[in-house]
């Protein structure tokens, strides 16, 4: 009963991921887990890929007006800063863009992520590949894979799978990142759903 309790909150508990099935070879280890899925998408693995590749997240209302409110307070932040200050930390818009590309195939895109991100400014540290990604060892901060899969259930039953996981690499970081976990999941939840039913109604009707 207790597991399913912290399952439901996306918490894995120490050595849990030891049973997992399929877990990201980029975060062998990780200590939060989310996964939604789309319905049936009518189109081929790699189209299917392809419009995950292509999709930009700010271009949902829902999902920009979200994420412009957590931007908000690293915004508000810099405002008090020197103006020198404010143009050596310009601030990208968070989207797609802002994670580092760790594999594409024709089934599957994963991206990673490494930050504090439970601070204000989340404190995104700049990762080049996936081979500087996995090799980050830096136990204050926690590292985030997003993979995109594509499921076949039977030829030409596919659907597409989001799965989050999140690695902290000592119980401080994990403590600090625990609050912000339970604090965003409605909310990236909702992102999430709401990507994957754009990528299914632009595959299935052609328009975006």
């Amino acid at each position: 009963m207790i597991k399913i309790f912290w399952k439901a909150l996306g918490i894995v508990r120490r050595g849990d991921h030891l049973e997992w099935v399929a877990s990201s070879p980029f975060l062998p280890a990780f200590s939060f887990y989310e996964i939604h899925e789309s319905g049936v998408i009518n189109a081929q693995p790699e189209e299917i890929i392809a419009a995950v590749s292509a999709l930009n997240m700010r271009d949902d209302l829902v999902a920009d007006v979200l994420l412009s409110i957590r931007e908000l307070p690293s915004k508000l932040m810099r405002k008090f800063r020197t103006a020198q200050q404010q143009q050596q930390e310009q601030m990208a818009t968070f989207g797609f863009e802002t994670f580092t590309l760790l594999q594409r195939t024709s089934h599957e895109l994963s991206l990673g992520l490494v930050g504090r991100f439970w601070r204000p400014d989340l404190n995104i540290s700049h990762i080049s590949n996936a081979s500087a990604f996995e090799l980050f060892d830096d136990p204050r901060a926690a590292k985030l894979v997003l993979r995109f899969l594509v499921v076949e259930h039977q030829p030409g039953i596919r659907t597409l799978r989001t799965e989050t996981f999140v690695y902290c690499g000592d119980t401080r970081t994990r403590m600090l990142f625990a609050p912000y976990w339970l604090a965003i999941r409605c909310a990236s939840g909702w992102i999430r759903r709401r990507t994957l039913a754009s990528i299914q109604r632009q595959l299935s009707t052609g328009v975006r």
